[in-house]
């Protein structure tokens, strides 16, 4: 038989339970419902007094006596009925709203309940032994016995006994005490030896922690020495390949015709010598027959990935800087033209055609591209340097380049062989190097020095060099490319200069350069206008 129902109320995150034991439970928004339940949490609906849900208990459990049909109400997963037995663990939902109702009936008490005060039972016995020692008088006779027989022990112990006693007694307090105090004196003294111990210990680790940081220091000095004096080896072992001689030759063509200019014909006087000409440059024409004015030059550039090549802009336009195209004389305006410009790179038994592709306006720079379909495998991609602190005056330098052009290449044979080779094949720079280079003779020249003067767009370096070094790579401490070679200083042979490379990767940018995987640290894009450079303290390489 149901006395009453438990209610647990669900809304969301929002529960709780009530007990009602009324005997008609009214459920809903109104006021005299005995589960009232806030509207916010109710359906819109249009009319209507309130009332949800209407319960009536009837024959000793409750019912659905009414609700709002305006509702949809589902029991168990089914539309609600009136008359329907609430069981236990029934649950009602309330749509759309997310308001479910479960109930739980109270079933009733048993008829019967015992009291819960109940007085405690004492068996007849033990209360007469109780009577019987309360009104006795044995326990106070034991009591004056024991008295009395102590002071008679007492009174027949001698005084001597007794200061015996009370001796030994005092000495064993003071033994314990003075045992006690030994103990605590020594347990103080081993803490301090413990502490000085640990002090001493703690010394210890802090100075063995010192020492081996001093091995470590002089052991990474030890390191960038040795590193410092075996830079120039490893770098040529790991990046000679990547840095190429250029060499090309370039000529003059008349403005609006594009005839190639010549050299004046040769006047011949009546015995059939040659006229010599005065000491002016001589002139040079697009009439005639004579010679085509054609210039040869070489300098050094470097590979760095991406089918690119990075040199000095007076390599890639040479008739900026060519001494000879500057001192001949012309008749007519000439514009320079580019005729042909190759790369010789080391172990590689063919030359490989370069394609200008962007100068920079104010330094000495320029960047070019392989006309090849597949880079050789052999060639390494030179590192370029993004961390400006990296760059600082005493710091270790290595360049590597082509300084001397051939001649240099000449010198290192023996000196039979380099006249026969000069004699084959020294009427064409092409044929010179092109037999260097099937032979495997293109070797640069590694020399190793140090920064001794910074600028914001110069480094100058001690590290030697010669004309032909021109666009060789300048590499740091690090072993990545920190400057590009450009001049030499002319009152100290000793004293070159070279471009930092941050403007050289801005270059590569503007030109559509890929960085390689370890470049992705790259600097941002320097600024490119005309350099402003002393014409008589500099000279091009």
């Amino acid at each position: 038989m149901a006395t009453g129902l438990v209610i647990h109320i669900s809304s969301g995150d929002d529960k709780h339970t009530e007990v009602l034991t009324d005997e008609r439970i009214r459920i809903g928004s109104c006021d005299d419902c005995e589960l009232h339940l806030r509207m916010s949490d109710l359906p819109k609906r249009p009319d209507g007094d309130g009332l949800v849900l209407e319960l009536a208990r009837s024959n000793g459990s409750y019912r659905v006596a009414s609700f709002d049909s305006s509702l949809e109400l589902i029991l168990n997963g089914q539309r609600l009925q009136t008359n329907v037995e609430i069981r236990d663990g029934d649950e009602v939902k309330i749509q759309p709203s997310n308001l479910a109702l479960q109930f739980f009936p109270i079933r009733s008490l048993p008829a019967v309940v015992p009291s819960a005060s109940r007085e405690a039972h004492v068996a007849p016995f033990i209360e007469q032994a109780a009577l019987e020692s309360a009104a006795t008088a044995r326990r106070d006779d034991a009591k004056v016995f024991l008295r009395e027989f102590t002071r008679e022990l007492v009174r027949e112990i001698k005084p001597s006994t007794k200061l015996v006693t009370l001796a030994i007694a005092l000495a064993l307090v003071g033994g314990v005490l003075y045992i006690g105090f030994s103990m605590f004196q020594e347990m103080q003294r081993t803490r301090r030896l413990i502490a000085e111990q640990a002090a001493q210990l703690q010394g210890a680790r802090d100075q063995a922690t010192r020492t081996n940081q001093q091995l470590t220091d002089l052991g990474r000095s030890n390191k960038q020495i040795r590193d410092s004096l075996s830079l120039a080896v490893k770098l040529r072992s790991d990046y000679g390949s990547g840095v190429c001689l250029i060499a090309g030759s370039f000529y003059f063509v008349e403005a609006g015709t594009g005839r190639p200019l010549r050299y004046s014909e040769a006047q011949m006087n009546e015995s059939g010598g040659t006229v010599q000409s005065s000491g002016d440059p001589q002139t040079l024409t697009p009439e005639g027959k004579g010679a085509i004015a054609e210039y040869e030059f070489v300098g050094s550039g470097f590979y760095v990935g991406d089918g690119f090549v990075v040199t000095n802009r007076h390599i890639a336009q040479p008739w900026r800087a060519d001494d000879r195209a500057q001192s001949l004389g012309s008749s007519v305006r000439g514009q320079p033209r580019l005729k042909k410009l190759n790369a010789y790179f080391p172990d590689y038994p063919q030359p490989i055609g370069l394609k200008f592709k962007l100068a920079a306006q104010r330094d000495d720079l320029a960047v070019c591209s392989l006309e090849t379909k597949e880079i050789p495998a052999q060639f390494p991609v030179l590192p370029l340097e993004g961390d400006e602190k990296a760059v600082e005056v005493g710091k270790t330098v290595v360049m590597m380049g082509y300084p001397s052009g051939p001649d240099r290449l000449l010198a290192l044979l023996d000196d039979a062989e380099a006249r026969d080779i000069q004699q084959r094949y020294g009427g064409s720079l092409d044929s010179l190097l092109g037999y260097l280079a099937q032979n495997r003779r293109i070797q640069p020249l590694t020399t190793q020095g140090n920064i001794t003067d910074l600028d914001v767009r110069r480094i100058a370096y001690d590290a030697r060099t010669a004309e032909g070094g021109s666009g060789a790579p300048l590499f740091g401490p690090s072993g990545k490319v920190i400057g590009v070679n450009f001049a030499i200083f002319t009152e100290n042979q000793a004293s070159n200069f070279a471009v930092p490379i941050r403007y050289g990767l801005a270059l590569l940018e503007r030109a559509g350069w890929t960085a390689p995987a370890e470049n992705d640290g790259k600097e941002a894009e320097a600024a490119a206008s005309q350099q402003n450079a002393h014409p008589a303290l500099l000279v091009p390489q």
